[in-house]
């Protein structure tokens, strides 16, 4: 923000110093530190401050002293200001403040409206100094609690809330009842709504504290396990078929393993951060391998998720919404940059292979041919993708901007926020994680402490949830902070602290049905109203088809090369072993080319034959190729290569259900584009929390006439044979009611329901369909 002073008005003489009119800055002045420093924080920093070299114009924002000199504001004549110019001027005008060229995002008209009645008040700054840049990092002292403390947390949360309306003079909604508490606990701890047997349970119970004990049961089930991997898996991108030659489905086994064993977050995070080992010894090592040879993108997508943070801009150039830059940026990089399958290509390469140079002795003494050389390498191929930490350090590029003196100059390792944290070459990435993942960390345990909050309630306390800053404040920090130090004292327990969340006054109100505008604060009056993810809404849909939905896993295909035991198998062989396998190895790869040619000519004279309609010569033929093909089908078994899954479903529930139907947290990604999950939004991965819930024609299509409710319509699908039992109408229209939408039918919907089986001739499938394609089915309320 470039001073002009040609800008300022003879009129005015001088421009008044600011702290010398307190009787003006008064009540009708703005909070300075709730409402101008975030201001300030956003549109100025990024040049106005310590965190810039040489501040742009000389001008420092980020301090009273440094406004006081400034002389950009005038407190006599608040439009003649410099400040309050430089950031109405038109968009078109390259002296506007803060620059477009630098990305940076003009004020709005309310925006200019608080800075001017600041200014015009006195320009208070209420006691404030200087903007400390490096966030502190938190004293917390505390003794650890458990999830037996649970329904105490639950109430001190509820204290909070109440203070919060008393001062506020506003209140929660009015309490939700059990119908509708039943179906959002269920779709928020276990992604998909209750079967009829489960909410017959929970209904006809009388006791007092059966929704206590209903949300530990779900917060202890398996439903909660695939749940919670499908919101991970959105933020850690998890692709099960993205690691070519690797087995990227151990990356997802590793994360559903952490979350059925109850790993606390901070261990879930420290684990991902110092990963090393091959994939199948360590599934965790799935984390670098996602951004393969992208440490830039990886540190930005770790600081997005794990941080609250986005800091991608500064890997270019200065952030033009925060005082962060590139020189933070980079420095923070150089924690993870050493990892060997983010920097470059080193983590593949047979240097990893423990025995390759014996090996390769061995096949020069036998002057082995191209073909056994290939195979060797190819056998070995897995274990050439090792992740590991290098010696290699992070250079300041020939692009950086901030210093040209530091180009090409090794990179310290500093931290931008809490405690430093000094490391060498050899233990960066373990300081690195204790770092990020202590108490102390201003960010780390806020950030989850936010997440968890918007994925139980639908909006965060702090919104977006990754824009955390030291000015970034809720409506109700007292509350944030509460649900910060919860999280620490349960030791990091995803759990216990939705626990907390799920038994308050606040989670179970009735919902707010007005969607929030962004930057419109979050009042704390009850679950915000939201579509169902397209995997809650594919797992609701099975749960009307598939008995048991959540114990029900697809039967492994072989997975040949890349299946656990074959991997670990490869990763104990001796030189020798290894000269055997490749042997092995090169005549399986010329008796399948032999075989794929085979298989070509087969194919003519077979199609030959029935074309001329000769049944015998067709039967001779097929009998023929089969013994034809029985050596070579005997050599692929023998060597384990793999091939689509042998096995037949044997549990009588499901015998005659087809095998894709399993909950979407089965189900290998990314999924085709026409497949239900992908029509109703489901991340492709390539991004953080890429889902996408807008409504389109699409979804309607889907549920009007796609295959799940086709097969929810069929006489003898899961969902009507429950309805056998119910003898009369109106018990088979409560029985529908509450399989789908978990209630019982209103008088009035009861009295249409009657009228339905008097006049139609399938009035079960009428109402189904009608059910499913009403808009309470497509929300949690």
């Amino acid at each position: 923000m470039m001073k002009l002073f040609s800008c300022m008005l003879p009129a005015v003489g001088v421009t008044i110093l600011l702290g010398l009119l307190p009787d003006r800055a008064a009540a009708d002045s703005p909070d300075f530190q709730r409402e101008i420093l975030p201001l300030l924080y956003s549109r100025c920093f990024s040049c106005h401050s310590e965190k810039q070299l040489q501040p742009k114009a000389d001008l420092r924002l980020d301090s009273a002293q440094g406004i006081r000199d400034g002389g950009v504001l005038n407190v006599e004549q608040p439009d003649e200001s410099e400040l309050l110019m430089r950031v109405s001027l038109p968009h078109t005008d390259k002296r506007l403040m803060p620059p477009l060229k630098g990305g940076g995002q003009p004020l709005n008209d309310e925006e200019r409206a608080l800075l001017r009645r600041w200014i015009a008040a006195g320009a208070n700054m209420q006691g404030w100094t200087r903007f400390d840049h490096r966030e502190p990092a938190v004293e917390f002292r505390a003794t650890p609690q458990s999830r037996a403390d649970v329904p105490q947390l639950a109430r001190q949360m509820d204290q909070l809330v109440q203070q919060y309306h008393a001062t506020k003079g506003t209140t929660l909604n009015p309490p939700v009842g059990d119908e509708a508490f039943l179906r959002r606990v269920y779709l928020d701890v276990a992604g998909r709504i209750p079967s009829h047997v489960e909410a017959r349970r929970f209904l006809d119970d009388a006791s007092p504290d059966k929704r206590a004990r209903l949300i530990n049961a779900l917060l202890d089930s398996e439903a909660y396990v695939s749940h919670t991997f499908n919101w991970k898996a959105d933020q850690l991108r998890l692709v099960t078929k993205g690691f070519p030659g690797q087995p990227g489905y151990m990356y997802d086994d590793w994360v559903k393993g952490s979350v059925r064993s109850g790993m606390g977050y901070d261990e879930f995070v420290r684990r991902l951060v110092t990963a090393d080992g091959y994939l199948w010894q360590n599934g965790a090592v799935g984390f670098y391998l996602r951004d393969l040879g992208m440490p830039f993108d990886h540190m930005s997508n770790l600081s997005r998720i794990f941080l609250g943070t986005r800091i991608e801009c500064a890997q270019c150039h200065d952030h033009p919404f925060e005082p962060i830059t590139q020189r933070d940026f980079y420095q923070l990089t150089a924690y993870t940059y050493g990892v060997s399958n983010l920097y470059s290509s080193a983590g593949y390469s047979t240097d990893n292979v423990e025995h390759w140079p014996e090996l390769m002795s061995k096949l020069d003494a036998m002057n082995a041919p191209k073909a056994l050389r290939d195979a060797a390498s190819g056998t070995v191929a897995p274990l050439k993708r090792l992740t590991k930490d290098t010696a290699h350090r992070l250079q300041f590029p020939e692009g950086y901007l901030a210093d040209a003196s530091a180009r090409g100059k090794l990179v310290d390792f500093q931290t931008m926020f809490g405690d430093e944290a000094p490391a060498t070459a050899e233990n960066r990435r373990t300081v690195f994680a204790d770092w990020m993942t202590s108490p102390s960390n201003p960010r780390f345990t806020r950030n989850i402490a936010n997440r968890l909050f918007k994925r139980v309630m639908g909006v965060g306390l702090i919104e977006p949830v990754d824009s955390l800053s030291p000015v970034n404040r809720p409506q109700q920090p007292e509350l944030l902070d509460f649900l910060s130090q919860t999280m620490t004292r349960l030791r990091y327990d995803e759990r216990a602290f939705l626990g907390v969340v799920l038994n308050t006054r606040l989670y179970q109100s009735e919902s707010e049905r007005q969607d929030l505008e962004p930057g419109e604060p979050y009042l704390l009056r009850g679950p915000q109203l939201r579509r169902l993810s397209a995997e809650q809404l594919w797992d609701s849909m099975l749960v009307l088809l598939v008995a048991d939905l959540d114990a029900r896993k697809p039967i492994p295909p072989d997975r040949g090369l890349v299946s656990q035991e074959q991997l670990s198998r490869l990763t104990d062989m001796n030189a020798e072993d290894l000269l055997e396998r490749s042997k092995a190895m090169m005549e399986y790869h010329a008796a399948r080319r032999r075989h794929t040619l085979d298989l070509a000519n087969q194919k003519i004279a077979l199609k030959r034959a029935k074309d001329s309609g000769n049944a015998d010569e067709v039967r001779r033929l097929e009998q023929e190729h089969a013994a034809a093909n029985a050596p070579f089908e005997r050599l692929h078994a023998a060597l384990q290569m793999g091939g689509p899954a042998s096995a037949k479903e044997a549990d009588p529930r499901w015998v005659k259900v087809s095998p894709s139907l399993v909950r979407a947290s089965e189900i290998p990604t990314p999924i085709a584009q026409g497949h239900f999950l992908r029509q109703f939004g489901q991340s492709d991965r390539r991004e953080i929390d890429a889902f996408n819930k807008a409504p389109n024609i699409t979804h309607s299509l889907a549920l009007m006439n796609g295959e799940l409710t086709r097969l929810a319509l069929q006489e003898r699908s899961y969902l009507r044979t429950s309805l056998d039992s119910h003898k009369n109408n109106a018990d088979r229209t409560r029985a529908l009611y509450q399989s789908i939408l978990s209630r019982s039918p209103t008088a009035d919907e009861a009295e249409r329901c009657q009228k339905v089986f008097a006049t139609s001739s399938t009035p079960e499938t009428d109402l189904i369909w009608a059910l499913l394609n009403t808009p309470e089915f497509l929300f949690i309320q």
